[in-house]
Parts: C-alpha cells; sequence; structure tokens
C-alpha cells in the first residue's frame, strides 16, 4: 500500500489540499485514485485539467520503486497523514501533506513549541535561544525547528544535550545534511532519539523555495511558534505568518531598538504578537516561592561579589577554581543585568 502514498505525493502540480481532496473523494482508497478514468477525477472538488492529465499521464511505478528502494537502503521511514503519529493539529492545516518521509525515532506527543530565528545570530539571540531549548526538554516538550545554522541549531543543541527530543523539518530530502558543516549535530539529534522530516523524497537537494514551505511545516506540527531573533527579511518571519495563518499563538523575543538582527523580532511584537522575555511568558507557571527562600541571593549575585572591579577571565578562572564550570554563561548573564561589561577577556564591574 505504501507505493500508493509516494505515488500521489510525487504526483506534479498536485499539493498538499488536493492529496487530501483526492484522498476523501475516493474514500480513502488510494488504488481507486492510480486506476481513476477522467470522468472518475471530474467531480474532485478543486480539480484542474492539469491536474486531471498529470494523473493520467503517471501510471507506471518506475519512480516509485526507485524512491522505495532508497528509503530502504537508508533506513528511511514513511509517514501517511493516516498515522496516529501525525499531529492531529497538523492534519488539518492546508501546507500539510499526505505523505512525510522521516530518519529517526518519531514518537506520538501532547506538545510541541517551534523555535526558530536567524542564521547569522548575535551572544544574545544565542543564550536566549539555548535558555528555550534547556526548558523545553526540561519539560518533555518536543521543540520544532529546521535544523538551519544559528537559533535553530543551538536550541536544538541544548535541548538534545539537556536531555529533550527536536523535530527538524528540512528543505531537502532527510538523507542530505544541510548544512553540510552540521553533519555531527545531524548524527547525534537522531542517535538521542530526535526525527528528521520532509515532504520531500529522499535524494531531493535543497532549493530556495523548499525553505518557505519547510517553514509552514515547522509551525504546522507545533502549539506555539517563539521567533528568538530575525531582521525585517529574515526567513523565520515566514514561520510568523504561517503560524498566524494556522492560528498559532506565536512569541517574539525583544531586542534592542538598533539591533539589526532583532528588528524583524520588535516589528511582531509592535505588531501585537506575544513577548517572550523568559519561560514563564509561554508555560504561565506557579511563580510563587517561600518567603525564606525569597530572600536567598542568587547565584549571579554570589558570583559578582567575588569577581574584582577589573579582572580577565582566564585570571578570574584561576581564582573561582571549579566551582563555576559555566563562568561564562554566567558572566554573559551578567552583563544582560548591566551589572558588569565584557571586552574580549577583560571583565569590569559597572
Amino acid at each position: 500500500m505504501d507505493k500508493y502514498w509516494i505515488w500521489l505525493a510525487t504526483l506534479k502540480y498536485i499539493g498538499p489540499v488536493m492529496q487530501k481532496n483526492l484522498y476523501a473523494y475516493f474514500n480513502g482508497d488510494l488504488k481507486r485514485i492510480y486506476l481513476s478514468t477522467q470522468e472518475d477525477l471530474k467531480g474532485v472538488p478543486g480539480i484542474t485539467t492539469r491536474m486531471i492529465q498529470q494523473i493520467m499521464d503517471n501510471k507506471s511505478f518506475e519512480k516509485v520503486d526507485s524512491i522505495s528502494r532508497i528509503i530502504e537502503k537508508k533506513g528511511i521511514d514513511l509517514l501517511p497523514i493516516t498515522d496516529d503519529r501525525y499531529p492531529e493539529i497538523a492534519k488539518t492545516c492546508g501546507e500539510s501533506p499526505i505523505l512525510l518521509y522521516f530518519k529517526g525515532r518519531l514518537q506520538k506527543f501532547e506538545r510541541s513549541i517551534g523555535v526558530v530565528g536567524a542564521r547569522r545570530c548575535t551572544e544574545y539571540g544565542k543564550k536566549v535561544a539555548r535558555d528555550i531549548g534547556k526548558e523545553l526538554a526540561k519539560r518533555d516538550i518536543v521543540l520544532v525547528s529546521g535544523f538551519a545554522k544559528g537559533i535553530d541549531s543551538y536550541s536544538q543543541a541544548a535541548c538534545m544535550k539537556a536531555g529533550g527530543k527536536t523535530i527538524s523539518f528540512l528543505g531537502s530530502g532527510v538523507d542530505i545534511c544541510y548544512p553540510t558543516e552540521q553533519r555531527k549535530l545531524y548524527d547525534e539529534l537522531i542517535e538521542s532519539g530526535s526525527v528528521f522530516l520532509s515532504k520531500y523524497p529522499p535524494g531531493t537537494p535543497v532549493k530556495q523555495q523548499h525553505f518557505v514551505e519547510r517553514n509552514a511545516l515547522i509551525s504546522a506540527w507545533s502549539n506555539e511558534v517563539i521567533i528568538v531573533e530575525a531582521g525585517v527579511k529574515s526567513g523565520a518571519l515566514w514561520t510568523a505568518k504561517f503560524a498566524e495563518r494556522q492560528k498559532r499563538e506565536v512569541y517574539a523575543v525583544p531586542h534592542p531598538i538598533y539591533s539589526l538582527e532583532g528588528q524583524g523580532c520588535n516589528q511582531l511584537l509592535v505588531k501585537g504578537k506575544r513577548p517572550y522575555i523568559g519561560v514563564e511568558s509561554v508555560f504561565q507557571e506557579n511563580t510563587s516561592v517561600d518567603p525564606k527562600s525569597a530572600i536567598k541571593p542568587d547565584a549571579n549575585s554570589v558570583l559578582l561579589e567575588k569577581i574584582p572591579q577589573s579582572v580577565s577571565i582566564s585570571k578570574l578562572k584561576q581564582i573561582l577554581g571549579s566551582e563555576y564550570g559555566d563562568l561564562e554563561e554566567q558572566l554573559f548573564s551578567l552583563e544582560l543585568e548591566g551589572k558588569l561589561i565584557i571586552r574580549g577577556d577583560l571583565v569590569v564591574r559597572t
């Protein structure tokens, strides 16, 4: 039966909406679609003459058999829209195809959050992306992204390292690692239980137009979407547009007004999207604390007291020893709070 799924999914001019129209019209009998005549097809809602001709001209399984051999050889699986692992929230989206290819371990999940952003990202964006990845892993929430360089991969790597699972939608076949320099991360994600998905058959190369279609699927598979960092022409803003169309809640991380890398996020906020200012923005947790614990200084305050007025990071590591394994991250956090300034290797308290 798999061959009919592949056949329908690879027909030219027949996109996800028409795929589902055909499936519904023929009561889920894909073989009937394959064997249909022109007269049989004329009653399908929205079908055009070109679409009908495409079905008539493709009564061969030569291409299907070639794809089948590749997926078997490379350990790639099929996800038809009837599979219970195909999220219900995604099935109703017009951009969702009847068939996806995947590599890795795909399991049912209750909640997922899309995390996307610029390829050329700032240190601020990297930190936010990593923090979101860790928080999602902590809550057993699946992180959906596009495996692009920058924000996508920083959030996915952090989620994986914290024991979480990610879903990556690609603008190529799932057997193609793009960008190629992220091969190590690609392998690590699969080994850790994450999954790569694509609407394109294995062997399909990366094409620019594929990224827009991939962004639509990131949103379709997410309950909410967080735009971490985006310039005014960033592809991440396409994900935000699809999310709005698909009625997903969109969060944008605020950026300084002079940050070119964050102008797209700030524009989303001006348009009324919700600001992401920390984990409580999305998860709305009970933030009440025990009064006794409230007066205890946090880790950053404790560290600040141990930092001289001016000191190099290398010297500071000698002073503190192994007590602070993530020293650079905490120093960066203190800089964001305006309590110190980092200039190369030099740390100066304000």
